[in-house]
């Protein structure tokens, strides 16, 4: 005698095995987990080397243009900026032309 799977479970399941999206985001977290395991060596993430590479530019960017680059919301961009800020990584400095943002260089 076997046992029936309920409608919802077997959704689960379907997506489980067939779902792009669901299947793109588990290798995007593999694949951040090994540059991660790289860069550790260094004392950053693959997050914060990809945040300071965006950072290398002529002028200090602003936060807008570093979170469009990495697209990420400003707010996770300036969290992500702290602990390299902590480690002397990146310093804050506010443009002198326009107070209400804060260049990064």
């Amino acid at each position: 005698m076997s046992k029936t799977i309920p409608a919802a479970f077997q959704a689960t399941l379907h997506i489980r095995d067939h779902c792009l999206c669901l299947h793109a985001q588990r290798a995007a977290r593999r694949l951040a987990r090994r540059f991660d395991e790289a860069f550790r060596p260094l004392g950053i993430t693959s997050g914060q080397f990809s945040l300071m590479n965006g950072l290398n530019r002529p002028t200090p960017p602003p936060i807008s243009a570093l979170a469009t680059l990495l697209a990420m919301d400003r707010s996770t961009v300036t969290a992500n900026l702290k602990p390299l800020e902590r480690q002397g990584l990146a310093t804050v400095s506010i443009d002198p032309e326009d107070r209400r943002s804060a260049a990064r260089p």
